[in-house]
């Protein structure tokens, strides 16, 4: 039976609908990294900034004010990357537990919520150090997109220095971002399609993670679906995104309610997004469950010999 686009996003919808608890717990660990990512900046920031009405004027858009806090304050800037990586590192190393939790339960279908978690747990920790290993087999890729990246940048470098305001900078950023983001895509692509066949195949003898990401590379030019499927869901993402940058803008909010229905929203814009990959994700399992997984290798031993 061939699977269409209209199927994929029918079974994210049911995914989503049947463990909307898994969908929120996970929620909720990325809440909470991003908190503190939050908390940590803007210590950091305020140590500054908290006495520089400019800094609300670069906050506003004012390119000038921004160039100005970011000459004066350089090492706070500097601190808040590093924080940011470290977070990043955080997460992605808590994300290789996560994605094989989800990707387990996605693929055996558990039933009540004591079954969900055990599956969750138990496929997030035979995978761990799989996906460890794919992430490596997937370093190149990334290199590739950086290249591109670097290569673009260079060629939109001439027209950043003569903007002069933020509008001024969407063509060339556009052309800097377009390119390498569509080199991610395939690349970010592959790896997802990659984790299900090591998911659903985690109980077999070390799978073989190159071999698996080779065969991944091959399944996704052959079936475009894939990248279909998983562009639109980023294409939603981004639209969810730009939709409430749009709303919030010139809208401002003071005071402590205004704070609290800020975060509130941002948190529910938060939700939805992550409630559309989370079918994309189930989609993909559908997707790439359908192909047929090599075969498992089997441990022959020879027979012991009898005394004679």
């Amino acid at each position: 039976m061939r699977i269409t686009l209209g199927d994929l996003v029918g079974s994210g919808s049911r995914a989503i609908k049947r463990y909307t608890g898994t969908l929120l717990a996970v929620f909720v660990v990325q809440t909470l990294v991003m908190l503190g990512t939050m908390l940590a900046m803007a210590m950091v920031l305020a140590s500054v900034f908290s006495h520089l009405p400019i800094w609300d004027d670069a906050v506003d858009g004012d390119l000038v004010s921004l160039v100005i806090c970011i000459k004066w304050a350089y090492t706070n800037l500097l601190a808040c990357v590093g924080i940011g990586f470290g977070a990043v590192l955080l997460w992605s190393l808590a994300s290789w537990f996560l994605a094989g939790g989800i990707y387990g339960v996605l693929a055996q279908r558990p039933e009540g919520r004591g079954e969900t978690a055990r599956t969750f747990g138990a496929s997030g920790a035979a995978t761990y150090l799989t996906y460890a290993r794919l992430a490596l087999c997937g370093l190149p890729g990334w290199l590739v997109v950086l290249f591109v990246f670097a290569l673009c940048a260079g060629s939109a470098m001439p027209k950043v220095n003569y903007a002069l305001t933020v509008f001024d900078l969407v063509g060339p950023l556009a052309l800097t971002i377009v390119p390498a983001a569509l080199v991610a895509h395939f690349f970010s692509t592959v790896i997802d399609y990659a984790r299900v066949e090591l998911t659903l195949r985690h109980d077999s003898h070390e799978p073989g993670v190159i071999a698996t990401y080779l065969r991944t590379v091959v399944f996704v030019v052959k079936h475009p679906l894939s990248l279909v499927h998983n562009g639109l869901g980023w294409l939603a993402f981004a639209v969810i995104t730009l939709g409430y940058g749009y709303l919030a803008q010139n809208r401002p909010m003071y005071g402590a309610t205004g704070a609290i229905t800020l975060f509130v929203i941002r948190e529910g814009v938060a939700l939805a997004r992550w409630a559309l990959r989370f079918g994309v994700l189930a989609g993909q399992v559908d997707l790439g469950g359908s192909r047929a997984l090599p075969p498992r290798r089997v441990d022959v031993k020879a027979p012991a010999k009898s005394a004679s």
